[in-house]
């Protein structure tokens, strides 16, 4: 009849312990386990307002915008226009809003892929990787009437790839 009786006792002396000493050791191991940060990329429509060598390293300012395509365009064109019945969709299939006049700076970075779609006024080359200088010859190059939307990704805050936006 003894046996019984010190396991009664022994099991919560047991319990009581384990409860105690598990959340501390679980909480060292929390504590020193390392929250990982994975590097955020952010893809924008845009413009670009200028572009320019800051202090040794190229700095772009873009004014972000809203690029609709196909149904799409048709609807937002649509919400946006004033115009009469006979517009029922979006003139040659795109639509561009561009209501913020936020205007974003970032660092380009020194290994940024640029891409154009109509660097050549005669033909149409697409998706064509050029050099830096090549795309700043092709900005400087541009109609400053006419803007070209562009889409850039940007990683962590540094723009990593320019790609023009084809418009028919």
């Amino acid at each position: 009849m003894k046996f019984p009786k010190f396991i009664k006792l022994f099991f919560p002396v047991v319990m009581l312990f384990t409860l105690l000493l598990l959340p501390s050791s679980l909480s060292n191991a929390y504590a020193r386990t390392q929250v990982v940060k994975h590097p955020t990329t952010e893809k924008a429509a845009t413009y670009i307002t200028s572009f320019n060598l800051v202090q040794g390293k190229w700095v772009g300012k873009f004014d972000y915008i809203q690029w609709y395509f196909g149904k799409a365009a048709d609807r937002e064109f649509i919400k946006d226009c004033k115009c009469s019945k006979e517009m029922d969709h979006a003139p040659d299939g795109y639509w561009i809003r561009n209501v913020n006049p936020k205007i974003r700076t970032f660092t380009i970075s020194k290994t940024a892929r640029y891409v154009l779609q109509t660097r050549n006024l005669y033909k149409i080359t697409w998706n064509e990787n050029v050099t830096r200088n090549q795309f700043i010859t092709f900005l400087k190059q541009r109609d400053t009437h006419h803007q070209i939307p562009f889409h850039i990704e940007v990683k962590n805050g540094v723009v990593t790839k320019i790609t023009e936006q084809y418009i028919p």
